[in-house]
């Protein structure tokens, strides 16, 4: 007998568009839910947050939550998320932990006693909610977000609690999103909540999201109904193509190939994928086409390097000796480590320092400085630099207004180094330009310019073999031993891993030259 309405169910869905949405919604989640299979998933807020961005991956995430899904670029841990709640509770003394459990936060919210870690199940959804706090009318439900102004994500998450505690029972009267403000400064001693978290009070605008996110939850709950998800070429919503993880789905029709590689050019890649093409190899550039996007263009019909010899010798001729290559590895937590630091401040912790003296080919001195746990890193990273880098060399980075950013933020924490960073400021020069202007570009570069692409690239060094190997991965780590509670001999290891890493962002810098060199026959000498 279950055959029947079930049937009708599946009917429409496939025949939507016959039905009004209010309608369909009645029929397929009210009149004919007890028919819905009974293994599918609760919708909760980081799926629908995810089904905003990309269906596909919304589909994935539910029905094959085995599947490894890369949390790698993650640049805030959870620690540190888990650090901004507690400090956000002081505010709520008397707000009892909820254990994330529905039963639990239940018995809390009916007897009218604020909660923290809160989670609300209904037929289809669950929630969690950082905090709700009992008002005259209703509650009112908070968000703690590791972000120092508020996203639209926020506010579609926000209006997703809503959705769920009201169909709950639970008026909601007001909701906010509690950032991290960057203007406050960090004494040294406890953190103030008050001045820490800026609250956004975003009620009006939940209240007016309200129906438009629950036709987009129950969208979602239909699509979790599918056995299989169709394919769907890239949506506006994507960031860019090139960017989809799914691309066995999103692709399975017609092979992207290499077109989404194309510098800067997701509107462009767009409009070729619509007239067939799927290899830079069959492009043929038009006005349409910036400087940078023909050379990639040509070089990958060629195979073939381009190399512009006189945009690459008047860089190499205005560097100076003795060469300084110099990297730094930061942290820029939420919550600040250091005293006299905000909220998301790079505030570097390491640097490497290789320094050529009068030529290329000679062995580089090394210099690093490390963190020692007791004292302001900046302050022995400023002793230790002033101490070897004097004005009139250069001073090699790759991207380096982020090395003069830190060491201007440093300085302003220990002025009496202003006059030594004024003295060598002009003396920087920025290893990423010749790159980034596409002075030099190789295929097999696939349209970016980092360091970690082009290194190999041209001279066959690579990251591959350290155990870090990427500045968000030095972040963590060393915020990990930092801050939390690890063996002494955890601390060496991840320290010595941290070393090695800063040490290769600046050996690489010389290798780069030499490889610079080697091609245009530049001397290489002072």
């Amino acid at each position: 007998m279950d055959s029947v309405p079930k049937l009708l169910r599946t009917s429409i869905r496939r025949l939507s568009f016959l039905f009004p949405e209010s309608l369909r919604r009645k029929l397929l989640f009210d009149v004919l839910a007890p028919y819905r299979e009974k293994e599918l998933p609760l919708l909760g807020r980081t799926a629908f947050q995810i089904g905003q961005h990309c269906e596909l991956q919304f589909w994935k995430f539910l029905k094959e939550p085995n599947l490894e899904f890369d949390i790698s670029n993650q640049f805030i841990s959870p620690k540190q998320k888990s650090l901004l709640k507690d400090i956000a509770g002081n505010l709520f003394p008397d707000a009892k932990h909820g254990g994330y459990k529905d039963p639990k936060t239940r018995s809390y919210l009916d007897s009218k006693q604020p909660v923290k870690g809160a989670c609300v199940r209904t037929k289809f959804f669950d929630t969690r909610a950082d905090f709700l706090i009992p008002q005259e009318e209703g509650w009112q439900a908070i968000i703690i977000k590791a972000s120092s102004s508020v996203k639209k994500t926020h506010i579609s998450e926000l209006s997703f609690i809503r959705m769920v505690l009201e169909e709950a029972g639970y008026k909601v009267t007001s909701t906010q999103v509690w950032t991290v403000s960057s203007e406050y400064t960090f004494n040294g001693a406890e953190i103030d909540p008050d001045r820490l978290f800026h609250k956004k009070d975003c009620s009006k605008e939940t209240l007016a999201n309200l129906e438009d996110t629950k036709e987009k939850a129950y969208k979602l709950l239909e699509i979790l109904e599918n056995d299989k998800i169709p394919s769907t070429i890239f949506s506006k919503h994507c960031n860019h193509p090139r960017n989809c993880i799914h691309p066995e789905s999103c692709y399975s029709d017609s092979p992207p190939g290499d077109l989404f590689t194309l510098r800067e050019g997701k509107e462009l890649t767009l409009t070729l994928w619509d007239q067939g093409i799927r290899n830079l190899s069959e492009v043929e550039p038009d006005s349409e086409f910036t400087h940078r996007q023909k050379i990639q263009v040509e070089a990958v019909k060629t195979g073939k390097e381009y190399l512009d010899r006189d945009a690459l010798l008047s860089y190499l001729n205005r560097l100076k000796f003795p060469i300084y290559c110099l990297d730094f590895e930061t942290i820029n937590p939420p919550v600040p480590v250091y005293p006299n630091t905000h909220p998301f401040q790079h505030v570097p912790f390491l640097y490497s320092l290789h320094i050529l003296r009068n030529d290329l080919g000679e062995t580089p001195e090394e210099y690093i400085y490390l963190d020692d746990h007791d004292n302001d890193p900046r302050l022995g990273i400023l002793e230790s630099l002033a101490s070897h880098i004097k004005p009139g060399g250069t001073i090699l980075a790759f991207n380096d207004s982020f090395e003069k950013r830190c060491l201007k933020e440093s300085v302003q924490a220990y002025p009496k180094f202003k006059e030594w960073f004024q003295s060598i400021e002009s003396d920087f020069s920025d290893l990423a330009k010749p790159f980034w202007d596409y002075d030099y570009y190789h295929p097999d570069q696939e349209g970016t310019t980092s360091l970690k692409v082009v290194l190999p690239v041209l001279t066959g060094a690579h990251y591959k073999e350290l155990t870090i190997n990427a500045g968000h991965i030095a972040n963590f780590e060393f915020l990990r031993v930092k801050t939390e509670n690890v063996t002494e001999q955890e601390k060496r290891r991840v320290e010595a891993d941290l070393i090695a890493y800063c040490k290769m962002d600046t050996y690489a810098l010389i290798l780069i030259l030499r490889a610079f060199a080697e091609k245009l026959n530049w001397p290489g000498k002072s």
